[in-house]
């Protein structure tokens, strides 16, 4: 009976300790690697964006109106599932640029602002868009409190302006522009370099590429015959056989139509 009594006691005198060391770690502030300080217990918030998240991308999406077309006619919520809500998830105040406001949709501009205000509320979020009627319209109403730029992504000088605006040093860059070949080279050409390490970017739309349509725009640096997926391609094949590891992209997944690209961590943004 002592033996026993003495184990329980061992138990219940452990059982205290673990509990206060959890509640003393719980009530620790520690350091991320982006030297920002963060209360333990944030980590914990949102856990299921680790888990779950293209679940959660898609019925968040479905139950705002208007309902984004990056769930609907497309199933983008697989790499922003798989992708972005967990990065947000370890970097909630993640500052993220987003090309293509949706002003040329069948829809009012905004649904993926509405849609990225539910799910990332202590984000940072950019939204550059061609139309600049249409962004002055809505300013103050779908996008208020919104950080916009105004421009067309195909010109350099364009993109200089929104880096020199917006301050650049970007977690995440979504290109669901104009979709033409050429803008979203440029625009990965000028952005890319100011991706943090870490950090991710998103080309939506490449089903599109090798249609004459959008071959239109081209620049003295972008032909019209530059295919983006061909570039990509090039990207893989470096990821593949270049064992050096020189390249800053750290990883390339692809679904149906669109690319995600993840930038090394140990390089510098611009």
């Amino acid at each position: 009976m002592r033996m026993t009594n003495k184990i329980l006691g061992f138990i219940s005198l452990a059982c205290f300790l673990s509990l206060a060391c959890i509640y003393i770690f719980l009530n620790t502030s520690i350091v991320n690697n982006r030297n920002t300080i963060l209360n333990v217990e944030d980590l914990f918030q949102n856990v299921d964006y680790l888990w779950n998240g293209t679940a959660i991308f898609k019925d968040t999406a479905k139950g705002l109106q208007p309902v984004t077309d990056k769930v609907t006619t497309h199933t983008y919520e697989i790499m922003y599932g798989k992708f972005l809500l967990p990065y947000y998830q370890q970097n909630p105040t993640m500052k993220m640029l987003e090309i293509g406001l949706g002003c040329d949709m069948n829809y009012e501009p905004g649904a993926s602002v509405a849609l990225y205000r539910k799910l990332f509320p202590q984000a940072e979020l950019w939204e550059a868009e061609y139309d600049a009627v249409c962004v002055e319209k809505h300013r103050h109403g779908e996008l208020k409190g919104i950080n916009l730029l105004v421009g067309d992504q195909g010109k350099a000088a364009t993109l200089d302006d929104w880096i020199d605006k917006s301050g650049g040093n970007f977690d995440v860059v979504i290109d669901d522009g104009g979709h033409q070949n050429c803008q979203i080279w440029t625009s990965f050409q000028k952005l890319w370099p100011t991706v943090k390490e870490g950090g991710l970017y998103f080309i939506e739309d490449m089903q599109v590429a090798k249609s004459m349509y959008y071959r239109k725009a081209n620049t003295e640096t972008c032909d019209r015959n530059l295919l983006v997926p061909e570039m990509l391609k090039k990207y893989f094949d470096t990821l593949m056989y270049d064992t050096k590891r020189k390249n800053d992209i750290e990883f390339m997944f692809c679904q149906s139509e669109a690319c995600v690209l993840g930038k090394k961590k140990g390089v510098s943004a611009v």
